[in-house]
Formats: structure tokens, sequence, C-alpha cells
């Protein structure tokens, strides 16, 4: 007995999955944009650090090699780009830790700074949280390319290059708020 509907089609829930995801990831980071564009103290009172576009040069960098490796996923048995990004990844990680750190070294920390800075840490802090989540799902698939991994690898790329626009749109948001 043949079965249909969503269920029997591995790649159709991973999509789905990653779709859900996706929305509810951008309506928090919408919601909490507002908040931080609707909270007093503006721009002026504080410059961005720079290791910001940096790490925007740095995710825009990972997602294309590892578009480019998935478009040439078909070199079996390969897992191209995955390593160069998972370390791009980490590389992401370590300068916002940086960027936080040069913030609290400049009198803005979370307490110090006010409700705006405040906002920024958690905008930033909760775009690392899901920075950490693809990375560990690119490990995943990374690890496991042989047997499963390759099924997922169109879904994690997906991700990730969300993870990156995201990054975007909050940087923008910090920029002209």
């Amino acid at each position: 007995m043949e079965r249909s509907g969503i269920g029997s089609n591995p790649g159709m829930v991973n999509k789905l999955g990653i779709w859900l995801l996706m929305i509810t990831i951008t309506i928090l980071f919408g919601s909490l944009g507002l908040g931080f564009m609707m909270t007093d103290g503006s721009s002026a009172d504080f410059s961005l650090p720079k290791i910001f576009y940096i790490n925007t040069l740095i995710l825009i960098i990972s997602s294309f090699l590892l578009h480019y490796g998935w478009l040439n996923r078909i070199k079996k048995g390969k897992t191209v780009m995955l390593w160069p990004t998972l370390g791009l990844g980490l590389v992401f990680l370590v300068c916002q830790v940086l960027a936080w750190i040069q913030l609290y070294s400049n009198g803005l920390g979370i307490k110090e700074g006010g409700l705006k800075i405040s906002y920024l840490y958690v905008l930033t802090g909760l775009h690392g949280l899901h920075i950490i989540g693809g990375l560990l799902f690119l490990l995943y698939v990374t690890l496991n390319y042989q047997r499963k991994g390759r099924k997922y690898l169109e879904t994690a790329v997906f991700f990730w290059h969300f993870l990156g626009v995201l990054w975007i749109y909050l940087l923008l948001l910090m920029t002209i708020s």
C-alpha cells in the first residue's frame, strides 16, 4: 500500500519545518525590531562596532561558499565548502563577542547603556543563538553526509542564507534607529 501526503516525502517535511521555523524567527525579530525602533535613544548616542560590518562580510562569504558547495554537490561523497562555512560561522560568533566587549569597554553594557543598548544585545545575542543552531545543523549534515546528510543539505543551505539576510536586517535596523 502506497503512502501519500506530507509524511511520505521527508524532503517536503524538512522544507515545511524550516519554513515554519523561519516564519517564527521572522515574527520574533520583527517584534523585537519594532521595540528597538520605538525605544528612546538614537544611534547618535553610540556608534556600532566596526566588527558588525566585518561580520556582515563574513556571513556573505560563508553563504556564497555554502551555496557554491551546494551547487557542486554532484561530486559524489564530497562535502564541498561545508567545513569553510562552519569555520566562518565560528569566526562570526567570536567577532560578536568581540563587538560586545568593545561596547562594554565603551561604557555601553546592558545596565549602563540604557534600554536601546539592551535591545541591541538581545537582538545580536538571539541572532548568535540561531547561528549556533545553524552551525549545529551544518555540522550534522557534514558529519553524516554519506548516510543521510545529503537530504538535509538543501534545507541547511536555505536556513543559512536566511540567517545572513536576518543579520543584514539587524544591521540596517541598528544603523538607522
